[in-house]
């Protein structure tokens, strides 16, 4: 990603150039007023040969164009190779600063030269080095004249912020000027974490090195997850960078992410004519998915509290009256003029206006601003259609103790509140309470139906799907006796618990485990190479015959068997304790299974099963 760039959204048409002198006149008279070395390169024909093309930052679940990216491009007429060796010399000639506010002007020109330039945020990348100087671009705006202008300024890290600088207290200044703020190239760079903390930015855009191969990636997946979940919880919203493919997109959508931008969407485009404000590719992706959380979105729109919302530029008496109607809420949603949601004005908050002297004069003095920005605290947001597992997961009730905003599409939809969060954690709790064997507890039936409807669901992955069961345990359990038999039971499920968290997580791929009932249990894989799969699920069994020898005394385990009658009241020889397994592989691009294909491959195949070497038969369909 370069150093300097924009985003805009919603853009029809564009105005040809204007005169660079014109456009960013006071800029090039600071460069050509510089003295010595610094003035010997032309720096204003340097900027001035430099032009933007376009890439869309798209809302992953409804295709609305949030923003475009600006690269920049020529960078062959400049005598430097990118932005970066650009903003270097301008460093060394002590013109940093004037550089970087002469680009961002003409990336402001390029936005506002399209039509419908503010339905959307423009993005621009600002020089780490700049933090905390006063010569920073944007410091000296009229924060009036700035709260519509759509800024949100990048803080790259791909250079430090320099030593000593308060991040907190300058990305304050900046909001002051009315910007809003990202972090750029998350995860790659100098800061992370502590920039993720002091900057408490608007946008977290995740670094392309995440997103790249995330669906087959379970590390990868892991860590996108905890950061969106950590970033919803305080207001943030994410965009996926370099996203390419349709498995890399669902996967982002799924973890959370907000927004995604990439070559699957829409490559960079020099042409600003014709930009559209949705895009269909996203459009179609969702409605041919077959694993839209109907369920998740239908039990969040029957719990959420419609809350009408108030927009930023409404006037402070309007809030007034919002809180004074009968039976209102304890809090407003604020929106952006695009339905964005910005937070929440809490009432109690209020109390120390309305209670004062001549607080309510105050909140209805114009000369103090009557805007609610001042007003407006972050809040947690969730898409609706997010699964309510990672809704539950995701906020705490402390960080929720205002409710959670609700989107849908990118727009404001309503709020969740702690407590009809907390009856979302009781329904599951309950739900997972009714669904899992009490002896082991694992996920029972209806749990491992649902996660082979998800796997059939999701042809972008290979799948393996095993049924696994005990070879004679009926004589065994009769024989030693039902405590024997539980031990057994739960040494299995013991060992099937730690297949599928460390083992899983081994070969990069996501492992369920389930139990069926009595000896019969149940394990998913999605991810992974086949070949290691199967490999480990062998291993599995093999442990296991190892595992049960400890349940026999020594004179059985050295002769191998033990007597005990069968199904028809014979006494016969029954040798030790195994599990054999049928495991159904589904590859990649597999469509039109069921899972009564799946049943019925399992049930064809258990008896060849028990009687494999290694007590594993492999069905291949698809």
């Amino acid at each position: 990603m370069t150093v300097l760039t924009t985003t805009k959204a919603g853009a029809k048409t564009a105005r040809p150039e204007t005169d660079r002198a014109d456009s960013y006149g006071a800029a090039w008279d600071a460069v050509r007023s510089a003295d010595g070395d610094a003035a010997s390169f032309d720096w204003a024909s340097a900027v001035g040969a430099l032009r933007y093309a376009f890439q869309p930052i798209v809302q992953l679940r409804s295709g609305r164009c949030h923003g475009y990216e600006a690269l920049l491009r020529g960078f062959e007429r400049t005598g430097f190779a990118n932005a970066g060796e650009l903003l270097d010399a301008a460093e060394a000639a002590g013109l940093l600063a004037t550089v970087e506010t002469a680009l961002h002007a003409k990336a402001v020109a390029a936005y506002r030269a399209l039509a419908g330039w503010n339905e959307a945020k423009l993005f621009l990348n600002l020089d780490a080095r700049l933090i905390g100087r006063p010569d920073s671009p944007w410091l000296a705006r009229d924060p009036a004249a700035s709260r519509n202008s759509g800024i949100v300024l990048e803080l790259s890290e791909s250079r430090p912020v320099p030593s000593g600088v308060a991040v907190d207290a300058a990305v304050d200044r900046f909001r002051q000027s009315g910007a809003g703020i990202a972090i750029d190239d998350f995860g790659v760079g100098h800061s992370g974490l502590r920039t993720l903390y002091e900057a408490r930015p608007d946008y977290v855009k995740i670094d392309r090195f995440f997103i790249a191969g995330i669906d087959a990636d379970a590390r990868k997946r892991a860590l996108v997850a905890a950061l969106a979940g950590h970033a919803h919880a305080l207001g943030i919203q994410i965009v996926a960078e370099g996203v390419e493919t349709v498995t890399e997109f669902y996967t982002c959508r799924d973890l959370g992410c907000d927004f995604a931008q990439g070559f699957l969407i829409a490559r960079p485009r020099v042409d600003l004519t014709a930009l559209p404000n949705r895009y269909p590719v996203v459009e179609d992706l969702n409605r041919k998915d077959r694993r839209q959380p109907s369920e998740s979105h239908r039990r969040l729109s029957e719990v959420i509290e419609r809350l009408p919302p108030l927009r930023v530029d409404s006037r402070k008496t309007e809030l007034l009256d919002y809180f004074r109607r009968d039976g209102s809420a304890a809090i407003a949603p604020i929106i952006d003029e695009h339905e964005r949601p910005l937070g929440l004005i809490r009432e109690r908050d209020l109390k120390r206006f309305v209670y004062s002297r001549f607080g309510g004069e105050l909140l209805r003095n114009r000369g103090l601003g009557d805007r609610l920005d001042d007003l407006v605290i972050r809040s947690p947001v969730c898409d609706i259609s997010t699964p309510l597992d990672r809704v539950i997961e995701a906020f705490s009730t402390e960080s929720a103790a205002d409710g959670i905003v609700i989107v849908e599409g990118g727009a404001y939809a309503g709020v969740l509140s702690s407590g009809a969060l907390l009856r979302l954690v009781h329904e599951r709790n309950l739900a997972m309470a009714t669904d899992q064997n009490p002896l082991t507890r694992l996920p029972g039936n209806a749990a491992i139906l649902r996660h082979i409807e998800g796997a059939l669901a999701d042809p972008g992955r290979g799948h393996v799907l095993a049924y696994l069961d005990f070879d004679n345990f009926k004589p065994f359990n009769d024989n030693f006796g039902f405590r024997q038999g539980d031990r057994a039971i739960l040494m299995f499920s013991e060992r099937l618990k730690a297949w599928a968290g460390s083992a899983g997580a081994a070969i990069d791929a996501d492992a369920f485990a389930g139990h069926i009932g009595g000896d019969d249990f149940f394990l998913g894989v999605s991810g992974g190479g086949e070949g290691e799969v199967l490999a480990r699920l062998a291993e599995l069994l093999a442990l296991f015959r190892s595992d049960a020898e400890s349940l026999y005394d020594a004179e059985t385990r050295v002769s191998g068997g033990f007597l005990a009658k069968d199904r028809y009241g014979a006494v016969r020889r029954f040798p030790l304790l195994a599990a054999s397994g049928v495991a159904v592989v589904i590859p990649p691009g597999s469509h039109g299974l069921t899972p009564d294909a799946i049943n019925a491959a399992i049930a064809d195949h258990k008896t060849a099963a028990k009687g494999a070497e290694d007590k594993l038969f492999v069905v291949r369909l698809g």
